[in-house]
C-alpha cells in the first residue's frame, strides 16, 4: 500500500493509502491501464476497507515517460486522483 494524505470519501471513511496495480500489460502496448483501490486504515482487529476503487489509463505521452522507474506510476495515479502521497 502507498501512504496518502488522509481524504473523505463521502458516505464511505477516511482513505490513508492507495492500491495500484497494473493490468494486463502487452508487450507491444503503448498505453496503460491501471486498477486503484482507496483504502481506510487497518489493524490487526480491524482490517483496513476499500472505500472506493476503478481504473485510470495513461496516455502514450505518459506511457512513454514512464521509463524504468515504476514511481513514476505510483506519481501520476496519485497526480490524476488528485492525491497527496506522504
Amino acid at each position: 500500500m502507498i501512504n496518502i494524505q488522509p481524504i473523505t470519501i463521502p458516505t464511505q471513511g477516511i482513505a490513508v493509502a492507495m492500491v495500484l496495480k497494473c493490468q494486463v500489460l502487452d508487450m507491444t502496448a503503448t498505453t496503460a491501464d491501471f486498477y486503484f483501490e482507496l483504502v481506510s486504515e487497518g489493524s490487526y482487529n480491524s482490517p483496513h476497507k476499500v472505500l472506493t476503487s476503478g481504473s485510470i489509463s495513461m496516455t502514450e505521452a505518459e506511457y512513454n515517460a514512464w521509463g524504468a522507474d515504476n514511481n513514476y506510476c505510483i506519481e501520476w495515479a496519485a497526480n490524476k486522483l488528485g492525491l497527496t502521497l506522504i
